[in-house]
């Protein structure tokens, strides 16, 4: 019998399918941004930029593999490719301030917007093509708002754009992965129905989703910070309450699962690694060696008292893992700090990569701890 996507019954395979949905358009997202910037503003080179943003689409249209086969998941990463060259493709032609070009590239990535809504639906029946059609549309609207932001340098309209960008990443991603939890319950042709687990909330799986995306946020708004500061890209004031906006989200996410004392312990964590990061910016900016050794100091210390905490909270976390994970980011943090101080942007950016892809092997341990966590609770 085909089982249901009950909202107060949310198993860790459909919290990881979700999870897998969301990331993948947070990555996009996040990269679409990176390559506004690098054309905009003449951040980096555009084509390493644009290979990052391209491959990121190219890559979730292969992990469809497993549901729906080979041809089909081809098909489905042909046509998100497409998508990618038709951003490329309308900034170009608006930066030549060829109207018309602009025009036949916005055209074509709408119908894009139609055929990649049709071809899911066709491929599985738990998709409603006029609902995807519906949001890709508004992804594509949001980003050529985005776009014209950037081309305007109004700062204030990116950032609000970029919020409804990750909102609306969200509601996709839980809108597919539902689908595709319907297909896989319902029979499909290459997967076979789940087992039985323990399942969780629809209000627990959001609360580990935020903690879960802490470090994306995190290091992706300390760049956006950098850039600010070193390339007055950004409102530098905008930005850095974006940095809290995160603390307190995560935070109000681990007082759900832990309790107000961890929630409040958690949120004097972050801030002090946000305000540890504005320290050590700000010496680097100013050539002091003291301060620079001594924030970087500071920020080494506080990375440990942070994975003390977290092993503190839960059984299921062990304090070594996140003293190597958080070691990691707080080291790829300042040498992405120094490299776009020396205007080497190719190495920042290749930097800003492998700091996405810690914060998702940190997402990882950390969900599966929270979900062993939420379970043991519930043991006699």
């Amino acid at each position: 019998m085909k089982q249901a996507f009950d909202l107060n019954c949310i198993t860790f395979s459909q919290i990881n399918m979700i999870f897998n949905s969301r990331l993948f358009r947070r990555y996009q997202t996040v990269w679409t941004r990176s390559y506004l910037t690098s054309r905009y503003e003449g951040i980096g080179t555009a084509e390493e930029a644009f290979s990052l943003f391209y491959f990121e689409t190219s890559d979730f249209g292969e992990q469809l593999q497993i549901f729906f086969g080979r041809a089909n998941a081809n098909t489905y990463a042909n046509l998100l490719n497409e998508f990618s060259i038709g951003i490329e493709e309308m900034i170009t032609a608006q930066l030549r301030r060829d109207t018309e070009a602009v025009q036949r590239a916005v055209d074509r990535l709408y119908r894009n917007t139609e055929e990649r809504a049709a071809f899911l639906a066709s491929i599985n029946p738990y998709f409603n093509e006029s609902q995807l059609q519906s949001m890709f549309a508004e992804y594509l609207r949001l980003t050529i708002e985005e776009a014209n932001a950037f081309a305007s340098h109004n700062y204030e309209r990116d950032i609000a754009t970029y919020d409804q960008l990750i909102a609306l990443s969200d509601r996709i991603g839980y809108v597919f992965a539902e689908g595709l939890y319907d297909y896989i319950t319902s029979g499909g042709e290459y997967v076979k129905d789940v087992e039985t687990e323990e399942c969780l909330t629809f209000e627990q799986m959001n609360a580990i989703y935020f903690i879960k995306m802490l470090w994306f946020d995190i290091i992706t708004w300390t760049r956006s910070h950098m850039l600010s500061i070193v390339e007055n890209v950004g409102n530098e004031e905008e930005i850095h309450m974006r940095l809290k906006l995160a603390a307190d989200a995560s935070s109000d996410a681990v007082r759900l699962i832990f309790g107000e004392e961890a929630g409040n312990a958690s949120e004097l964590h972050i801030n002090l690694f946000i305000d540890l990061m504005d320290q050590f910016l700000d010496a680097q900016m100013e050539g002091d060696i003291e301060k620079v050794n001594e924030s970087t100091r500071l920020l080494y210390q506080e990375a440990h008292a942070h994975a003390q905490f977290l092993a503190s909270l839960n059984p299921a976390w062990e304090e070594s893992i996140w003293d190597v994970i958080l070691y990691d980011i707080v080291q790829n943090l300042i040498n992405m700090s120094t490299a776009l101080l020396e205007g080497n942007y190719t190495l920042q950016t290749d930097i800003f990569s492998s700091l996405l892809a810690r914060a998702e092997e940190a997402s990882k341990y950390l969900g599966e701890g929270i979900y062993q966590y939420i379970i043991s609770q519930r043991k006699p």
